[in-house]
């Protein structure tokens, strides 16, 4: 046990056994309830070990670069980075596991197994992924990862199902060419693939620019950067909602930290002009990411389109950093990148806590559709709050955690404004504007998404006979909402461990990110920020008007709790009701040449002969075959 608790080798060893043996449980014994049950054990044991494993690597400043896991014989690299993106990893399918206890539990026991196995498998692949200390490896790993997505996302097998699988299947597949050829045009130049080799090669601009734009384009895909998103929506709407959880908290950022050891770790110094690209490509994911979502009516779909959104606004973070260190700002750069880092393990939170909430409400009623919903706060109390506070984080309002990490890129944009080069003064203020424009169109979305769902009358009679899920599912929503609550109260205290990371991954010194509960960019303290204190002010006011209405309430009526509600004098009909398409119709006229791209870039006559059937046919067994050869590959 001693070798357990001091040894993150041996901790993230026994993870990955945990999770291979919750994967061959699950395939065995799925159909059982008890079978489940081992396998969901497995599950949150694995989680757990992980997830002490990266924190054991961030805390412990005495350990190895590197080393091979115990038991399995795969060697791996340890850096702040990489204990970042376990620890996101891991709290992720801590809870998505806990989640899952029921819902398998609730599935016919034929396709329980199957996902039970798959589910751990794509976990376990994910977890290697960010530990990997070679390309082969991660090539490996990440082609197992999307396979499994696959066949998580056809677990219904209903014709949506296939649709959104082969979507996942084919941007994939490209995705993993671009990134073999980004690794075979290094691998030519260097001779090596072990990354701690790359980093010491010195290569010329024409490969590293090369590599780089060919690893953007692999890792883009798989993190969903707009334009290369399109088998983002339909995927999360179409897997378990623990699988969307997954998805959308770590698949996706596994392409996020591609991006970052690609850019700032493994090349060099970045030119300018990669860190414009990744700027503007995110600005635009924020923006349309933000505009899709507020047009959708399926809510995971919805969420899918607002994941986008926060991949644009993490990236903001990256690219600005690689802006900093091509113009030698290191406050820019700082700022930059402990924001992007910051909003990465943020983000995770909130929309974990969101796609949960999500399928607790799609398990109770049956229906996905907004319009089909309606007064589900007080069937369902537990879930509304969880989701009304991870809905606040992802709009980034105080003091929530959302707000801590992008009132950090805001800070960035701001220094990148301010500085001596014109590129800075021309694009800082445009992405600043922009940044602003995506934070009120995810305001708009919390209203429309609350309002919609929890707030008014039923809808219909699915909604009106909901009532709450078993108590594991509702747990592990309300525990990710207030680590929402934490992560934002706490920024001060987690904006310093970020700031250590960024340093770790740029060989600078850490910026002093916060001071006694205070966060400021360095020298600008005139821009202060106490996420606590904004807690406290937020939580006294209320008492003014609690107090001015006790003092001078005087003789009035009983307050009336049943009945309908107000309408003029009129009798209240269900029509009445605010309505999600009303809401964003608006929206719809004035952004109506945006709306009408992905039908010009998707054209149908496209979109019918790759959904055709034969190749959605023919997909699915090929799919089944790599899986196994890259399976028995990795295990050899």
């Amino acid at each position: 046990m001693n070798l357990m608790i001091s040894s993150p080798l041996t901790l993230l060893g026994f993870a990955l056994v945990c999770y291979l043996l919750a994967a061959l449980v699950a395939l065995a014994f799925g159909a059982t309830r008890s079978g489940t049950l081992l396998s969901g054990l497995l599950t949150l044991l694995a989680a757990a070990a992980a997830l002490l494993a990266g924190t054991q690597i961030l805390f412990s400043p005495l350990q190895p670069p590197s080393g091979v896991l115990t038991w399995l014989h795969f060697p791996v690299e340890f850096s702040a980075l990489n204990a970042l993106l376990l620890i996101t990893l891991s709290l992720t399918a801590l809870f998505c596991g806990l989640y899952a206890l029921p819902a398998l539990l609730g599935l016919p026991a034929k396709g329980r197994g199957r996902l039970g196995c798959l589910s751990n498998l794509f976990v376990a692949a994910m977890t290697a992924t960010v530990v990997a200390d070679n390309a082969l490896s991660l090539l490996i790993l990440i082609e197992i990862l999307s396979l499994c997505a696959y066949f998580l996302i056809i677990q219904q097998a209903d014709a949506k199902s296939i649709r959104a699988g082969l979507n996942q299947f084919l941007f994939s597949r490209v995705g993993t060419l671009l990134l073999v050829a980004a690794f075979a045009v290094l691998f030519h130049a260097s001779g090596t693939m072990q990354f701690s080799e790359l980093r010491a090669w010195h290569f010329s601009p024409v490969i590293q620019s090369v590599a780089f734009l060919l690893a953007l384009g692999g890792f883009g895909i798989l993190s969903g950067i707009i334009p290369l998103h399109g088998w983002v929506p339909q995927a999360h709407s179409s897997a378990p909602a623990h699988i969307s959880a997954l998805m959308s908290s770590a698949m996706m950022k596994v392409g996020i930290f591609g991006i970052i050891k690609i850019g700032l770790d493994l090349l060099g110094a970045p030119p300018l002009w990669w860190g414009l690209l990744v700027l503007l490509l995110a600005a635009i994911t924020a923006f349309i990411g933000g505009l899709y979502a507020l047009m959708e009516h399926d809510i995971k779909r919805l969420l899918a389109y607002h994941t986008l959104e926060n991949i644009g606004i993490i990236l903001l973070g990256i690219g600005g950093a690689m802006v900093g260190v091509a113009l030698h700002a290191p406050l820019l750069t700082s700022l930059a990148l402990i924001g992007g880092l910051f909003h990465l393990l943020n983000h995770s939170l909130f929309k974990g806590a969101l796609f949960l909430g999500a399928g607790e409400i799609e398990r109770q009623t049956g229906i996905k559709d907004l319009e089909k919903m309606g007064g589900l706060a007080r069937l369902m109390p537990w879930t509304a709050i969880s989701m009304l506070i991870a809905l606040f984080a992802m709009a980034a309002l105080p003091p929530l955690n959302g707000f801590a990490s992008e009132w950090m890129i805001y800070q960035s944009l701001f220094s990148f404004s301010a500085g001596e080069a014109f590129i800075g003064r021309l694009f800082g203020p445009l992405l600043a504007v922009a940044l602003a424009v995506t934070g009120a169109l995810a305001v708009m979305c919390v209203a429309k998404v609350f309002g919609v769902t929890f707030l008014g009358t039923a809808r219909t009679p699915a909604a009106a006979n909901a009532g709450p899920a078993p108590w594991p599912m509702t747990l592990s929503v309300v525990l990710l909402a207030m680590l929402c609550l934490v992560c934002g109260i706490g920024a001060p205290w987690i904006i310093p461990v970020i700031a250590n990371i960024a340093a770790s991954l740029l060989n600078a010194p850490a910026l002093a990110g916060a001071a006694h509960g205070v966060i400021f960019p360095g020298a600008l303290a005139t821009t202060w920020v106490s996420p606590p204190l904004i807690a406290v002010l937020l939580l006294s006011l209320p008492l003014l008007p609690i107090v001015l209405v006790s003092l001078y309430r005087g003789a009035r009526q009983p307050r009336r709790v049943r009945g309908d509600a107000w309408a003029c004098g009129y009798g209240h009909e269900t029509a009445m009701v605010v309505t999600a398409s009303g809401f964003a119709q608006p929206l719809k006229v004035m952004f109506a040449p945006l709306y009408r791209l992905r039908t010009l870039l998707a054209p149908q006559w496209l979109i019918s002969r790759v959904h055709s059937g034969r190749l959605a046919a023919f997909c699915r067994p090929l799919a089944l075959i790599e899986l196994a050869i890259l399976l028995v590959v990795v295990i050899a």
